[in-house]
């Protein structure tokens, strides 16, 4: 009997090891997934990345692949991981799964960015302006000021 409970103790630890569930770390939430089709056209690459993942469910695995892959993105700072090679599979003889998937880490202007610097141009341009209005304002108030002063 003691045999027997050793072994089941060990299996479930063995098992318990074999499942690398990656979390999704804060700062990769903004990183979005995406394949060729879905990749935005103003993109920088910043750098190949991959991830992997292996456990006893095949969805479990591909998410924690998926999530190993974003996180290596948002290290390089970047807000789209594009896939490129996705595999999943059995790990060796036992019904462990594995998950791979590779691909690029990419900064890509977004049309809501494209947007938005627009808006903080014209915003800038329109104070820029403003206070170009301002000082000729003033160099005319200091002229008729001069000039009544003589």
């Amino acid at each position: 009997m003691p045999k027997i409970c050793a072994l089941l103790a060990v299996s479930a630890l063995l098992t318990a090891c074999f499942d690398s569930g990656v979390a999704l770390e804060p700062k990769a939430k903004s990183v979005t997934l995406v394949h060729e089709s879905e990749r935005p056209l103003r993109c920088k690459f910043l750098d190949k990345i991959s991830g992997t993942a292996h456990g006893s469910d095949e969805k479990a695995a591909r998410e924690s692949a998926e999530n190993d892959f974003r996180n290596q993105a948002a290290k390089l700072n970047a807000n789209f991981a594009l896939v490129e090679a996705e595999r999943g599979g059995r790990l060796g003889d036992g019904s462990d799964r594995e998950f791979f998937v590779g691909g690029k880490a990419l900064f890509c202007q977004t049309d809501e960015m494209a947007e938005a610097d627009e808006k903080a141009a014209a915003a800038a341009k329109e104070k820029k302006e403003a206070e170009a209005a301002k000082r000729e304002e003033e160099e005319k108030s200091d002229k008729q000021d001069k000039a009544k002063n003589k």
